[in-house]
């Protein structure tokens, strides 16, 4: 048996009945013993206030004896001016325990005679008294007033049983009015769940409906939009890796396929011609893997997997690019001009990755034995990261379309992927950045990375 129901409806509706019920119930209980406290006290006083009376005229009281306040010629005749006869009470006096006078209501059942003295409650064939007991002056003598509370003990279960009923409409209208706000409170997500059974796998799909209201909501339907986007985003990076991966390891791999069955069909092969396919083998290694660590990187941009952003000191970060690309590429001459130190916020792998294509491109563009320059400079809030060589250069009108990926110049016979234009201009729109590529000053290729030294918002993850 399920007691805690399973739709959220439900259960704020059971929650708010429930905690009105509670609420409403100890309210009245205590607005009832409040009552009922409140009845009691001005029996008790009054109950005082006639003993005060009684002990003044105690010798009136013993002359007239035990009669009952409803004899017949008497009920007109109370020397207490009707303060006993016909209001439901009796006063007794009390010698060695025997009862030596009364006056008033006689109960229906036999009253005990007190042991002490003080306030008694006193039950018996359904009527419930009040009792006080005081000592008589100094004859040893005690009086006894007792006063019929039935019409409190009435009023109490009345006050109850009101209470109660109080408190189960309260229950109920609660239970009803939540049930009917909560379906208005709880359209908005009723909203997004029927958008989110309409998203399916395409990246092209529908978005959750935009909520406005309540702001909860709202910022429920913005987070989740913001993470299918993510989503879709890294799903269309991995889509796009697959086919680009598949589109440009078909070529090397047929040729490592061919080269090698060459060599299996000809054990005999001499020696020149196997170191030959040997070279073409390594050579197309080189190029798968080169590939696919574009690729890879590039996916990560797509996907925006980055980590925080941190300081990076540029002109220390240039100055070690341009040792390691100097011993990559031996034969050209590369010449980093002075800079005083300039600082981005930024990832320190991403413009690394940047600079080293940079002057990878440079150098593979450029003359055999050619120079590279690379000027770093910072203008307003503004820093250019200038790398120039002294190759053929790009057309104005190819410029553009150098810049996508697995695109490579008509003029050009360099190896590559195709993938190193592409990667900078990757990691310039992720540092808030562009790339812009020129004509240099001796004719060749000129390209400028603009970064802003402020710190921008990070990427949409």
């Amino acid at each position: 048996m399920r007691l805690v129901p399973r739709g959220l409806r439900a259960r704020i509706t059971a929650a708010v009945a429930l905690l009105v019920t509670v609420v409403v119930a100890l309210a009245g209980l205590v607005i009832v013993t409040r009552i009922d406290h409140r009845d009691r006290t001005d029996v008790d006083r009054q109950l005082a206030a006639r003993a005060e009376k009684v002990q003044g005229d105690a010798d009136k009281l013993l002359e007239q004896g035990d009669h009952a306040g409803n004899d017949e010629g008497q009920s007109d005749q109370d020397d207490y001016g009707g303060l006993l006869t016909g209001s439901q009470s009796l006063v007794r006096v009390l010698s060695d325990g025997q009862v030596i006078a009364q006056r008033g209501e006689t109960p229906p059942f036999p009253l005990p005679v007190p042991e002490r003295d003080g306030y008694s409650t006193l039950e018996g064939d359904g009527q419930t008294w009040r009792s006080l007991t005081e000592p008589l002056g100094t004859s040893g003598d005690r009086v006894e007033l007792l006063q019929d509370i039935d019409p409190i003990e009435h009023r109490l279960s009345d006050n109850i049983a009101i209470v109660a009923a109080v408190t189960l409409l309260a229950a109920a209208v609660t239970a009803i009015g939540i049930w009917l706000i909560t379906r208005l409170l709880l359209h908005p997500l009723q909203r997004l769940r029927t958008g989110a059974l309409a998203i399916s796998a395409d990246v092209t799909g529908p978005a959750l409906p935009a909520v406005d209201r309540p702001r909860e909501v709202a910022d429920l339907s913005h987070a989740l939009n913001a993470m299918l986007d993510q989503l879709r985003t890294s799903m269309e990076a991995t889509r796009r890796f697959t086919a680009d991966a598949g589109h440009e390891l078909r070529t090397p791999l047929t040729t490592l396929g061919m080269t090698l069955e060459t060599l299996q069909r000809n054990p005999d092969l001499p020696e020149p011609q196997r170191t030959l396919a040997l070279e073409a083998m390594r050579t197309e290694h080189r190029r798968i893997t080169t590939l696919l660590t574009g690729l890879q990187a590039l996916a990560r941009g797509d996907a925006h997997a980055l980590p925080g952003r941190t300081p990076v000191d540029l002109t220390a970060l240039l100055t070690e690019a341009v040792q390691h690309a100097a011993r990559r590429h031996p034969a050209v001459t590369y010449r980093l001009e002075p800079a005083a130190p300039v600082t981005v916020q930024g990832w320190q792998a991403g413009l690394r990755l940047a600079v080293d294509n940079l002057l990878d491109n440079a150098a593979l563009h450029g003359r055999a034995d050619g120079h590279v320059d690379i000027r770093l400079s910072q203008h307003g809030t503004t820093v250019r990261i200038t790398v120039g060589d002294d190759g053929p250069g790009i057309p104005p009108d190819q410029r553009q379309a150098m810049k996508e990926r697995f695109t490579r110049g008509a003029r050009t016979h360099a190896p590559g992927s195709g993938l190193g234009l592409a990667l900078v201009e990757q990691q310039a729109q992720l540092h808030h950045g562009t790339l812009h590529l020129g004509s240099g000053p001796g004719g060749g290729l000129q390209a400028v990375v603009s970064l802003p030294s402020e710190p921008g918002p990070e990427p949409h993850r």
